[in-house]
């Protein structure tokens, strides 16, 4: 299929973001105007912040990004998707992420905070969690209630901590003795603490 550049500087950019190869990245960005930055590569490759995202490539979005590229373009690759959430279901999603909220990611970070539940794995959820936190997202009871279900012990012990509220209901939810006691323990510890403060 051909394959029609819209610039061969955005060309060579898209080829350095493919190869990691960030030299060859600062080169090409200092040559592509404001106004050319976020336009797709070609008919069939999206711009280079999509492209950045789909190759996994944390520190050429950084760089692409700094170069004033929009944190906030449609997604080309998959239109039902911003960004973020594009960033959310690749393996390097934390830096990924971390790059696009840091350059004014517009998207509702409660439906980021979310989707973590169902994107991240175990290790890298409480993190993720943490960024959205940082940037300005609230736990509420919904969250809570996915917390408990994980029945991760650390996990519902971070979420009490940074603030999701406990329900005053947790017997009717079906949860176990175990994880009811060990909620309401964490939020007890918290009030506590507090107090002290």
């Amino acid at each position: 299929m051909l394959n029609l550049f819209k610039s061969d500087r955005l060309a060579k950019a898209y080829k350095a973001i493919q190869t990691g190869d960030t030299e060859q990245l600062l080169k090409q960005l200092k040559k592509i105007s404001p106004d050319e930055i976020d336009q797709p590569v070609s008919d069939t490759i999206p711009g280079l912040v999509e492209s950045c995202v789909l190759e996994q490539q944390p520190k050429a979005l950084e760089l692409v990004l700094k170069h004033g590229a929009s944190a906030n373009t449609p997604c080309l690759s998959h239109s039902d998707l911003s960004l973020a959430t594009l960033a959310l279901q690749k393996e390097k999603s934390l830096p990924l992420l971390t790059q696009l909220l840091q350059a004014g990611c517009k998207e509702d970070k409660q439906e980021l905070l979310h989707l973590c539940f169902e994107q991240c794995d175990e290790q890298q959820l409480m993190l993720h969690i943490s960024l959205l936190l940082q940037s300005g997202a609230q736990l509420d009871e919904a969250l809570l209630h996915k917390g408990l279900q994980t029945g991760q012990l650390p996990l519902i012990h971070f979420l009490v901590n940074s603030g999701a509220p406990v329900p005053e209901d947790l017997e009717q939810q079906g949860y176990s003795d175990e994880i009811i006691s060990y909620a309401k323990r964490c939020a007890e510890d918290l009030k506590i603490r507090k107090m002290f403060l």
